[in-house]
């Protein structure tokens, strides 16, 4: 999204997250990263698929703006009214690389030699398996995985920006969940309909989560604070793997709801290049972000939130394109 001085006006991409498992919830991210901004004064200017437009409603200090990330005119032409900009998406497809290459160009465009913030998002998975040692932002990254390596190639060419007066920043997060949506949502609808809760091979695999919460108040430190800039892991404490949140979403989301091993080569047919990914052990720190913006990731637990929180107590967000 884009935002505006109110302090500060911004533009985002309301789209999902990178790491999700194929059902995550399309906006997830970006739509609480939206309520974080304007609960704290901000006005935003949201990048929203043309056909959800006329689903939303008007709301003080939100400007609904129709394009996708191939709209370069619309993508620039909305930069250059906003002070900042907080891209949150991947069209998680075969254009994905392009299309985010697209976007990051279009913004630099805008703010070349403006001084203004510009964050785009990646995933943890570009540190590739992590061998069960948590992995700090020191660059270069070795053996990114093949399948995103091109996300850290431009979370450099983001952070480059500086050589051409704009403020770069890359956010890096692990799973991200919370607030009744996201991937956990799209298992929850799938062991529903299904009756089985599904992880990918063992599921033994750990990696690190992070509240949406959590996320999108980062996305404000790195935007308010001038000295912020280049990679930040986003993580708390917490690693997770794919067999416990199954094993969570039978148990509360029944009945009859069982845990199956899904083989990944099945999983592949379905879920693509994501299934793969999914594996990976990943493990993150984020104490740059902790120590540097004062950022405290603190929020419930995926087994909180699974077992006694949002996704027990709230309506549950539906995947939507």
């Amino acid at each position: 999204f884009f935002t505006h001085t109110t302090p500060y006006e911004i533009l985002s991409g309301l789209v999902g997250s990178e790491m999700c498992i194929r059902d995550s919830c399309t906006g997830h991210a970006g739509r609480n990263a939206l309520e974080h901004f304007v609960n704290h004064g901000h006005e935003v200017h949201a990048l929203v698929r043309p056909h959800h437009i006329s689903n939303l409603k008007e709301r003080e200090n939100v400007k609904w703006i129709a394009g996708d990330f191939s709209d370069s005119e619309i993508i620039s032409d909305s930069a250059y009214n906003c002070d900042a900009v907080v891209h949150i998406g991947a069209s998680h497809d075969e254009h994905m690389e392009s299309l985010d290459t697209n976007f990051i160009s279009s913004v630099t465009e805008a703010f070349d030699k403006t001084g203004k913030v510009f964050i785009t998002t990646s995933a943890s998975v570009v540190y590739n398996d992590t061998k069960g040692v948590p992995r700090d932002e020191s660059e270069p990254i070795e053996n990114p995985h093949p399948l995103r390596a091109w996300r850290a190639r431009h979370d450099l060419e983001v952070v480059g920006l500086s050589s051409r007066g704009i403020r770069g920043a890359s956010v890096r997060p692990g799973l991200i969940y919370g607030n009744a949506g996201g991937w956990l949502t799209g298992l929850i609808f799938r062991a529903r309909e299904t009756g089985k809760s599904l992880h990918i091979g063992e599921g033994t695999n750990l990696v690190s989560s992070v509240h949406v919460n959590a996320l999108s108040d980062l996305y404000l430190k790195i935007v308010t604070n001038e000295s912020a800039q280049g990679i930040y892991n986003a993580a708390s404490d917490e690693v997770t793997c794919s067999k416990d949140y199954a094993t969570l979403i039978a148990d509360y989301f029944g009945p009859n709801i069982e845990v199956v091993c899904w083989p990944l080569e099945e999983a592949r047919e379905a879920m693509g290049e994501l299934a793969d990914l999914s594996c990976i052990e990943c493990i993150i720190t984020s104490e740059r972000a902790r120590s540097e913006l004062g950022w405290l990731p603190i929020a419930p637990s995926v087994a909180t939130e699974l077992s006694i929180g949002s996704y027990r107590t709230d309506e549950l967000i539906p995947y939507s394109h």
